[in-house]
């Protein structure tokens, strides 16, 4: 029983370190030069908040996209990408590859990013 224990508080312990960290590996081209300007506060609910509630935020705007009909420029996953994304050698690299912005979070907290499966995963260039 002690050694559950001791087992259960290491992990316990462990993951409140594994937390405490606020920054990403990379939070995107758009998101960083929007951070450094101080004009990022506007955009996005608390830290904290995004954390926890992503995924509603996420399924709250599906319902209303899909099926209510009701398209917003500021809540469409298309703006999340074009602001999380980051471009190397003038290129983008995909938003879910490996130490990019969505994958950072999703690994560290061991869930699959399935959004885009379907969904882009770079900024669609201007034609």
């Amino acid at each position: 029983m002690k050694r559950l224990l001791i087992v259960f508080l290491a992990l316990t312990v462990t993951s409140v370190f594994a937390y405490g960290v606020d920054k990403h590996i990379n939070l995107g081209d758009r998101a960083t030069e929007l951070k450094n300007e101080g004009k990022s506060r506007g955009i996005h609910p608390s830290l904290s908040e995004i954390r926890k509630m992503h995924p509603e935020f996420l399924l709250h705007k599906r319902d209303k996209t899909v099926h209510q009909g009701i398209r917003t420029r500021r809540n469409s996953l298309k703006e999340c990408v074009d602001c999380h994304s980051t471009t190397k050698n003038d290129e983008y690299v995909p938003i879910n590859a490996p130490e990019q912005f969505c994958s950072t979070c999703h690994q560290k907290v061991g869930t699959s990013l399935d959004c885009f499966s379907c969904h882009r995963t770079t900024p669609k260039e201007d034609l």
